[in-house]
């Protein structure tokens, strides 16, 4: 059973220890740095291992290339459970799933554990200022006494919060219908227009704000780009080809994985566009592959402001 989930992977999870990030004197600087080394913990939704540091040259993802070559990488990470929330749960709290819980992408660690010492608990728990911005659990106020802040970024638009786009066209279905936009979205619009850009912002001014503290601190920054839908300005569509872009040789499930590991996608037919039987057309398939590509660039290059701001603090 050991192939089923190998290549399966919900999240891209940094941790980085940021040593002497304070303005004590030097000796007290390196003193406080030994023994509560300061935390920055990225995390990134639904990306597979389909950027540069594992081989794939057809995605552009040089900020986390380059923090991976500096890094402890794992080359054999398994899927524990492959639902959203379930799977945050578990990661955050060391706990695995089990038949009663972490099972669906409705879990809240509060309901399904309550009282587990989770990892930015723990932190707390140690007079670290705990904060999260952007999707770091699924549920906003999940495991709500392990932070000091929760931060979301919002968008202007009121018809949506989640799906976080700024196209008319796209805006429009969602207002006059039930019905969701597109799978995806390409823009010309500045970064901080979609929500991972806001949070990207959030976290930039909480580590110069964090920097002038006497308390150590874990900063939790989560992104939702890749997860669906695919949107992202226009900079980081233009970095791919639309010609050069192919389709997987085959849609076939592999005889050797059971049938439950096999994906109906079904949230993506909940889109405007997409069948809700059978295959999509070759074009949709080409378009969602362009804005997948679209959209770790994008996020990639938030990590990177994230990791500058880092450096310059």
């Amino acid at each position: 059973m050991k192939n089923y989930f190998q290549y399966q992977l919900c999240l891209f999870i940094a941790i980085l220890t940021v040593l002497g990030c304070n303005t004590k004197s030097r000796t007290n600087q390196k003193n406080q740095s030994l023994s509560k080394p300061n935390v920055l913990f990225i995390v990134v939704d639904d990306l597979r291992p389909e950027i540069g540091i594992y081989g794939a040259g057809h995605i552009k993802s040089p900020f986390m290339d380059d923090l991976a070559g500096q890094s402890l990488v794992f080359d054999r990470a398994y899927c524990n459970v492959p639902v959203c929330g379930a799977s945050r749960a578990s990661v955050l709290s060391g706990v695995r799933p089990g038949r009663y819980r972490f099972l669906d992408f409705k879990t809240f660690l509060d309901q399904d554990y309550p009282g587990i010492t989770s990892l930015p608990k723990n932190f707390k728990n140690h007079d670290y200022t705990t904060i999260s911005n952007g999707k770091v659990y699924h549920h906003i106020k999940d495991d709500s006494l392990a932070w000091d802040e929760v931060w979301q970024p919002t968008t202007t638009n009121p018809w949506n919060t989640r799906r976080d786009y700024s196209t008319k066209e796209n805006l429009r279905i969602e207002m006059d219908s039930t019905a969701r936009g597109y799978p995806y979205e390409k823009a010309e619009v500045h970064d901080t227009v979609y929500l991972d850009g806001k949070t990207a912002q959030k976290a930039i001014s909480d580590l110069k704000k964090l920097k002038a503290s006497d308390k150590p601190f874990f900063l939790a920054v989560g992104f939702l780009r890749p997860h669906l839908p695919f949107n992202a300005p226009a900079k980081y569509w233009e970095m791919y080809d639309a010609e050069n872009i192919s389709l997987p040789a085959n849609y076939q499930q592999p005889e050797t994985t059971p049938q439950e590991a096999y994906h109906n996608f079904g949230e993506l037919r909940s889109y405007s566009g997409i069948p809700k039987n059978g295959p999509v057309s070759d074009e949709m398939a080409k378009k969602l592959i362009h804005g997948y590509y679209a959209s770790v660039s994008y996020v990639d290059a938030q990590i990177g402001k994230v990791l500058e701001a880092l450096k310059e603090q």
